[in-house]
């Protein structure tokens, strides 16, 4: 465009708008006013090096003027775009076609300057227009839309005028009841916003999304999850249900078959795959500088497997951060009271022949309280070594029991075999742990921190009993005598 002077103008037209309270009638109207309001430079340079340049409105030239009009054959690069320029579906549709041509028309173009005669001259013409301004202006008209007025308030359902930007697919979210602007033929989840023609959208304005240039659409319709495992193999079906697990899908939730998907079931690997799609499409357009998705893979799996892959390392970031936090606060417990800690003292020292002092309490309250953390911490140890059916199926194998000697479990000439316990727990890095008795810890901790007064004590009653049993020896030996 020449410089800002279309900018402006359009500016200007949209507060006149706003001011008058006249809006066209239909968006058609509204684009024919603004192909008035857009100015395009042409920049024409003659074999005898004449240069010259000059600003002609958009509607002139979608017009298609002739020799004797604009004085020199134009229109080459126009005619692909101008029943877009002229009749859009949307502001989107528009502003797509306004760059295309302009693009186009920023290439020197052969042409010849005058009527045919003597005085026809061979030339060049190109545009000077500025392509980035196009953005800017898209905006603008998006924004201004919506945007409410001193008097009226105006949004995407209610838009100053109909069609800039396409209708929202409506609906309403079956469990929540809440108006979400989703797909009937996608999967999309609840926070994203698509027009009827499934194109992501704001959802404030109904401008769509792009990326380079290029207005984001979902990918995975919606069945593809049950088409993943169309045609395969039982063998095929485990390898994709380990791969599932691995990425979240609890198959000890469920009625799971090794080797076999129920496509009825809620909850299995179909709901959970369609889940998987439904983040994919969505990561199109909060993501899309990531390219989560493979269009070109040939197969539906190979297609979402960026985005499983992505997920799953983010998931396992997440998991080592949940996890740190686990053992961190597993130890986050109560200090012992005084009374509890007098009661465990006491027992453990009268067994032991002593007597406990008040420099005892305290030392041994903070002993007592150190061995409470590390039995918790212990306890969630234990929890997080538990084995699931994930664990076992992510180290099982699959094979033909027809040709291999038939192992645990078998389905239909199908099979898988699992690991031991033992070797489970050794190859997961789970190991089988006791629980810490802090009874018996502490009691522990005592003997070898009281031995001296242990030894001691033992020592008083040995002589105590010798003393009497001497005297009861001497007391019969008088008797006697």
């Amino acid at each position: 465009m020449s410089t800002e002077k279309s900018v402006k103008q359009i500016e200007e037209y949209l507060r006149d708008l706003d001011k008058n309270k006249d809006y066209p009638a239909s968006f058609s109207e509204f684009i024919k006013e603004l192909n008035t309001r857009i100015f395009i430079p042409i920049r024409i340079q003659k074999e005898d090096g004449e240069i010259s340049a000059k600003d002609y409105k958009l509607s002139y030239l979608l017009a298609l003027p002739g020799v004797g009009a604009i004085g020199f054959n134009y229109g080459d690069n126009l005619v692909e775009y101008r029943e877009q320029l002229l009749e859009p579906a949307s502001l989107d549709e528009y502003i797509t076609a306004l760059t295309a041509y302009l693009e186009a028309e920023a290439t020197p173009t052969e042409s010849t300057f005058g009527m045919p005669g003597p005085n026809e001259q061979n030339i060049t013409y190109s545009s000077l227009a500025n392509v980035e301004l196009i953005s800017s202006i898209s905006r603008s008209i998006s924004d201004w839309n919506v945007q409410d007025t001193d008097t009226a308030s105006y949004n995407i359902d209610e838009p100053k005028i109909i069609g800039i930007a396409p209708v929202t697919s409506k609906g309403q979210d079956p469990e929540t009841g809440e108006t979400r602007f989703g797909s009937n033929d996608y999967y999309s989840g609840p926070n994203v916003a698509l027009n009827t023609a499934n194109q992501y959208i704001d959802p404030r304005t109904g401008e769509t999304k792009k990326l380079n240039g290029k207005v984001l659409t979902p990918h995975f319709r919606l069945g593809a999850a049950t088409e993943v495992f169309s045609g395969l193999s039982q063998e095929a079906i485990f390898e994709i249900q380990q791969e599932l697990a691995s990425i979240g899908l609890d198959i000890g939730s469920y009625n799971f078959v090794p080797g076999v998907v129920d496509p009825t079931l809620r909850g299995g690997e179909i709901d959970f795959i369609g889940q998987l799609m439904t983040e994919a499409n969505d990561a199109i357009a909060m993501f899309p500088e990531l390219n989560l998705v493979d269009r070109n893979a040939n197969t539906i799996l190979g297609q979402l497997r960026p985005y499983m892959e992505w997920k799953k390392g983010v998931d396992e970031q997440t998991n080592v951060f949940v996890e740190s936090l686990q053992r961190e606060f597993a130890a986050d417990v109560v200090p012992p009271t005084e009374a509890e800690v007098k009661s465990a003292i006491d027992q453990l020292f009268i067994e032991r022949g002593i007597n406990p002092t008040a420099n005892d309490y305290q030392k041994y309250a903070t002993i007592f309280g150190n061995l409470q953390k590390d039995a918790a911490a212990r306890a969630a140890e234990i929890e997080d070594n538990k084995l699931s059916l994930n664990d076992i199926i992510g180290l099982s194998k699959s094979y033909n029991y027809n040709t291999v000697e038939v192992g645990p479990y078998t389905y239909g000439g199908f099979g898988i075999t699992v690991p031991s316990a033992e070797e489970a727990r050794e190859k997961l890095g789970k190991p089988l742990l006791q629980q810490i008795d802090i009874t018996t810890e502490l009691g522990k901790i005592i003997d070898d921190l009281e031995a001296g007064r242990i030894d001691a004590s033992q020592e008083i009653l040995a002589r105590t009993a010798a003393a009497q049993d001497f005297k009861r020896n001497f007391m019969v030996f008088e008797e006697n005598f």
